[in-house]
């Protein structure tokens, strides 16, 4: 009985840990997409300058990038993993609602796809926020 507590703790900490790595990777993906293409964003034109913004692609890099390094070092530093789960979701809520803007504004379709795609990374990072449990 105590073994297969111990299992399935184990099953949960190596999924938890794999699902830091995809998320990361996903918005380290999308943060790079962005950084090379600098016209992704055109709707509202008055708007598009600050969506389109290099620093607010580097913060969905760096967001990434602490998220992948928690789940590869298995890092329980509270702070960090605090902060990786809450600016991953900002960045991609930003997202949802320029995206959004699109779709609704103008009906550019194009943007469906991914609108699902980032809100099921949503849906993930409040998962593991959930999951998530800080060693002391």
């Amino acid at each position: 009985m105590l073994h297969h507590k111990h299992n399935q703790a184990n099953q949960l900490h190596k999924l938890n840990r794999f699902n830091f790595i995809k998320t990361g990777l996903l918005i380290v993906g999308l943060a790079v997409c962005f950084m090379i293409d600098r016209t992704y964003f055109f709707y509202p034109p008055s708007l598009a300058p600050a969506w389109n913004n290099l620093w607010v692609d580097v913060i969905g890099l760096l967001s990434g990038v602490i998220l992948v390094l928690c789940g590869v070092c298995d890092l329980h530093i509270d702070f960090i993993v605090k902060a990786g789960l809450g600016i991953s979701a900002a960045f991609l809520t930003v997202l949802v609602v320029a995206e959004s803007f699109h779709v609704i504004g103008i009906g550019y379709f194009r943007f469906h796809p991914a609108i699902l795609f980032e809100i099921y990374s949503i849906v993930n990072l409040l998962q593991i926020a959930y999951e998530y449990e800080p060693r002391y």
